[in-house]
């Protein structure tokens, strides 16, 4: 090829590059995108026929304030007489005056069509917040569906916990995208928004709908980016990669000239060898033997908890 030849060809691959480049980038982020909406579930099943918008009154509020005077005792504070499922409350920090305890309590109601809806607590914590959380849950309710949201003080930390039927929408992702959402609530102080928030996004996504997820879409941006980037460094070098020319290429390709001119002949010197006949021969023969080695593998398993969960310091 000429050299204007090879210009055009560099230009073209150059603008194809640029075109893929972009084309790669946003396949790659709607395609991230499209999976995590697509992994939005339906709507849990509900047990019962409890609709929580329903009897969202002053009266209910009442009534939940008075089940039980003091939330710090642990017990019940209301129970959705069609699931069965109960609202819990223990504010062992007192993060919560008596007025934000009974608007919390009367949202939380909603999610007792799902499973139980927990919110706890603490000041100081000598563990981890999701050892906690985790060890939380199962003392209180066992292995039943539901879900806690638990402020730690002691870690400045904020933690969604949930198991059975509940966790098989409030993932462990969906867990630290709520808490993600949320923790600049706990971060300026305001406790009863961050938990508030916190439950209608968990009830939003029980009932089927879908939440915001920024940090998700930007990691999957960033994502793609890098990987569009790393896609398009070998396309780059493939197709700038020339191939190299074989030995009968570059032969082929040599031009040679040779000239002789007045070619004399001499003698300088002559010398004799003498071999004498030889008497016989002999050899030698070797032998070899060979091996055999093999090995042996194992299997080890576990259980535990199915549940889950995720969160995020503030």
């Amino acid at each position: 090829m000429t050299e204007p030849e090879v210009m055009t060809v560099r230009r073209n691959c150059s603008y194809f590059i640029k075109r893929l480049s972009v084309v790669m980038f946003m396949l790659l982020f709607l395609s991230s995108s499209i999976a995590i909406n697509a992994s939005d579930q339906a709507e849990l099943p509900r047990k019962g026929n409890y609709k929580a918008a329903e009897s969202r009154d002053d009266s209910d509020m009442e009534s939940a304030s008075e089940a039980d005077p003091d939330p710090s005792s642990g017990s019940t504070l209301w129970s959705n007489p069609e699931t069965g499922y109960c609202v819990i409350l223990e504010d062992d920090a007192d993060l919560l005056n008596a007025e934000e305890e009974n608007l919390l309590i009367a949202q939380m109601q909603g999610i007792t069509s799902y499973g139980n809806a927990v919110f706890k607590s603490i000041s100081y914590n000598n563990y981890s917040t999701s050892w906690f959380a985790e060890d939380y849950y199962h003392r209180l309710l066992g292995p039943e569906s539901g879900t806690l949201f638990l402020i730690d003080m002691g870690n400045r930390e904020i933690y969604i916990f949930s198991d059975g039927a509940v966790y098989r929408t409030i993932t462990t992702s969906y867990a630290n995208t709520i808490t993600d959402n949320v923790y600049r609530y706990a971060s300026d102080s305001d406790y009863y928004q961050c938990a508030s928030r916190a439950f209608e996004q968990i009830s939003t996504l029980l009932a089927g709908r879908r939440i915001a997820q920024p940090m998700k879409y930007i990691s999957n941006a960033l994502l793609a980016l890098i990987l569009a980037a790393l896609i398009n460094y070998f396309v780059v070098r493939l197709l700038s990669t020339t191939s190299k020319p074989d030995t009968r290429e570059i032969l082929n390709s040599i031009y040679a000239r040779f000239t002789f001119s007045n070619v004399q002949k001499k003698l300088t010197s002559q010398s004799k060898v003498y071999h004498p006949r030889s008497s016989g021969s002999s050899g030698s023969h070797s032998g070899g033997g060979g091996g055999h080695s093999g090995g042996a593998g194992g299997h080890s398993s576990g259980g535990g908890h199915s549940g889950g969960g995720g969160g995020h310091r503030f």
